[in-house]
């Protein structure tokens, strides 16, 4: 492990990425938050008016993040995207300092603060570009320190602005967001970028997706020629591996909403339910982000020896038996030791998951990227009408047994995933025979 760290500290650029990663991070983690208590007590929005506002930032940043993939892909350029989409958060955020109408604040959120939630996709995909990595495990080991970044703003990033909060109000709050912001894209803008892309040349390694997915004669490219010679050629996605995709999306778009459902559920339940305190809601979520980076390193070290799909599968199946523990808590200390198995399936699912879905989609590093942090987006905007609508019919404890349920429906669908490439493997070696 030390020879590997010591091996990305000697990666040119890799040091100021991982500096620009870290306070996106920050920046994420100062107001993502306090995003919803600023409509409530800032600007006065009602229930109603608050939860169309927050869907309208999440669905404009799943349009904006795969449109912005999928041209960084085209274009073989991730450094440009990256930059304005830093940019456009910091405005959109210094702009929550002065506006407080709801037509305003609604403008704001589709044309700024939606697209800028791209960045976080985008920073991935312009790390695998800008970094050059040709060996595929350092390379996969890169992305996770990188993700473990996010990890760790997140451990402390809420609580510090909670003292900015209280200190500076909203004002202040979000002007060292938007700081933060135009710090990333500072640091992004100075970092070279290798155009042609190093995710091509990762491309040529025979992955364990490329020699289970596509055939020989599958393996090939689209040649532009002419006014689009400009254009980088992509390979070709078979209809066997494009409904793979959309299983593993499926699933993680499932596990994504529950993995919300609880950020928005367990406060609540741990105090009016379980009769907690919020140092004990501190304690549980703080325990959540800090087990999660040794978990994230330690998968980025071996995820190009372990197999993807069977460890996604796992880690919705470890999700489900969460929530039903959750579902039979009755002292709420105990849900702090519980939050192992949580940051066990968002270790998993940010690691292996992200990088599986680039693996079956080999030179759209851009497209692969947005279309796995879409999937928690949309999650996350379904959680909200979801967890509302079912704790007020039927309770806390129904909601934590559905969110089980959904959980194993993910599971059902990755398991899926991982019974037909046995039969896929073992019907290419009778085929070798």
């Amino acid at each position: 492990m030390r020879t590997r760290f010591v091996g990305l500290v000697r990666i040119p650029h890799f040091v100021p990425l991982a500096v620009a990663t870290l306070m996106l991070g920050v920046a994420l983690s100062f107001s993502m938050p306090y995003l919803s208590l600023f409509g409530v007590e800032a600007a006065a929005m009602s229930p109603m008016r608050l939860g169309l506002f927050m869907t309208v930032v999440s669905a404009s940043g799943v349009f904006a993040s795969s449109a912005v993939g999928r041209w960084s892909d085209r274009h073989g350029r991730y450094r440009v995207p990256l930059i304005v989409s830093l940019i456009v958060a910091a405005i959109g955020y210094a702009s929550l300092s002065v506006l407080r109408g709801f037509a305003e604040l609604m403008i704001v959120g589709l044309v700024l603060l939606g697209p800028g939630s791209a960045s976080l996709s985008q920073i991935f995909s312009f790390g695998r570009a800008a970094l050059g990595i040709q060996d595929p495990a350092q390379d996969e080991f890169a992305s996770a320190a990188l993700r473990t970044l996010l990890s760790v703003a997140w451990v402390f990033g809420p609580a510090i602005g909670a003292l900015i909060l209280a200190q500076a109000g909203f004002e202040g709050l979000f002007a060292f967001a938007a700081a933060s912001f135009a710090a990333s894209a500072v640091i992004a803008w100075r970092i070279a970028e290798a155009r042609g892309g190093a995710q091509h040349k990762r491309n040529g390694h025979d992955t364990e997706i490329s020699a289970q997915h596509r055939k020989p004669e599958e393996r090939r490219t689209r040649h532009l020629s002419g006014e689009d010679s400009r254009l980088v050629s992509q390979p070709v996605i078979d209809a066997h591996t494009r409904k793979t995709i959309a299983r593993v999306l499926l699933a993680l778009t499932l596990i994504g909403l529950v993995a919300n459902a609880t950020m928005i559920l367990l406060p609540i339940y741990m105090i009016l339910a379980l009769h907690g305190t919020r140092l004990m809601v501190s304690a549980a979520l703080g325990a959540g982000a800090l087990l999660e980076i040794p978990m994230m390193l330690w998968l980025g070290a071996k995820s190009s020896r372990l197999r993807k799909s069977r460890w996604l599968a796992a880690s919705a199946g470890v999700h489900a038996v969460y929530f039903v523990a959750l579902a039979i808590m009755s002292q709420p200390l105990a849900v702090v030791p519980l939050q192992v198995l949580p940051a066990a399936v968002v270790a998993i699912t940010s690691c292996l998951g992200m990088t599986y879905i680039q693996d079956l989609m080999p030179g759209q590093t851009g497209a692969a990227t947005a279309r796995f942090f879409n999937a928690w987006r949309i999650g996350a905007i379904l959680s909200g009408v979801m967890s509302g609508m079912i704790v007020g019919a039927f309770g806390y404890r129904t909601a934590f047994l559905l969110c089980a349920a959904l959980a194993l429906c993910a599971f059902v669908l990755l398991s899926l995933d991982v019974s037909m490439r046995k039969r896929f493997a073992r019907s290419a070696v009778v085929e070798r025979a």
